[in-house]
């Protein structure tokens, strides 16, 4: 007798799911036709990231989206005519939108949510052509009237959609080493451009002196640049800023400086 009426409770708490399940369904399908049936009542563009710069603005984002101009907007018209991931996909063929985003709110209005894509160098071809290079390698066209202080690299040679391995090495180098100049402002002021050298070597123009500093294959930004700033220290007590004309780093416990063709050995300089 216990069994059956333990069962007959079983069943009972099934279907009771079931009902519970079934209309929840009910109210999210109807939810959802409901929405869609909705007329959209206006278009908000937003940038979900907090760059201090923009390469985007309002009329562009909605020029991509809708090229032909304002009469083929939705506003007015059906949710269910809205294509949310083909816009999305479309809007993501701009280079410098990282992420998009479509959705319709409670009160029928379409936000278009951009994530800008964040530049952390600028770099010119040997042919003089310039771009910024974002931290996920990605070339980005200079818009006019660009502003963004960036650290310069020169004869930059990598097509990323077709990087070899070494030429992904190089470019998590000069991503690295420019993400390390901007977090010194003496660097940022100091450091005029970076050489890419067809070997990716690479050596840094400064603004001081006019040395030449060779950074050479290595990668530990802060032990180069450290043995650099007590190097600069000794020079600015002598204030003869146009000593040396070469600065070599890449040895270890080592700066090697070469001065009208003489060659000068400073060991152990983080000690100096």
């Amino acid at each position: 007798m216990k069994i059956r009426k333990q069962t007959i409770l079983n069943v009972l708490n099934i279907l009771l799911w079931i009902m519970i399940g079934s209309g929840l369904t009910f109210l999210l399908v109807s939810a959802v036709r409901k929405e869609r049936a909705a007329t959209c009542k206006g278009i908000i563009v937003q940038f979900n990231d907090n760059a201090s710069y923009r390469m985007l603005d309002q009329q562009e984002v909605l020029n991509t989206v809708w090229p032909l101009g304002t009469t083929t907007y939705p506003i007015g018209k059906s949710i269910s005519l809205v294509d949310m991931r083909a816009l999305e996909e479309q809007l993501e063929r701009n280079p410098w939108v990282k992420d998009a985003d479509l959705y319709v709110d409670h009160n029928a209005m379409l936000h278009v949510s951009i994530q800008q894509r964040k530049p952390v160098a600028r770099v010119f071809t040997h042919e003089g052509n310039s771009f910024f290079l974002d931290d996920q390698y990605t070339l980005l066209p200079v818009k006019l009237g660009s502003r963004i202080s960036l650290p310069v690299f020169t004869n930059f040679f990598v097509n990323p959609a077709a990087a070899t391995q070494a030429d992904s090495v190089l470019m998590a180098r000069v991503v690295a080493l420019s993400q390390f100049i901007q977090t010194d402002s003496l660097w940022m002021a100091q450091i005029e451009s970076i050489a890419i050298r067809p070997d990716r070597a690479l050596e840094a123009t400064v603004q001081m002196g006019d040395q030449v500093v060779q950074l050479g294959f290595r990668k530990d930004w802060a032990i180069l640049f450290n043995k650099l700033d007590v190097l600069y220290r000794h020079i600015g007590k002598e204030g003869n800023w146009s000593k040396y004309s070469k600065i070599d780093l890449q040895y270890k416990d080592q700066v090697v400086c070469i001065r009208n063709k003489q060659q000068t050995v400073l060991n152990n300089p983080s000690k100096q």
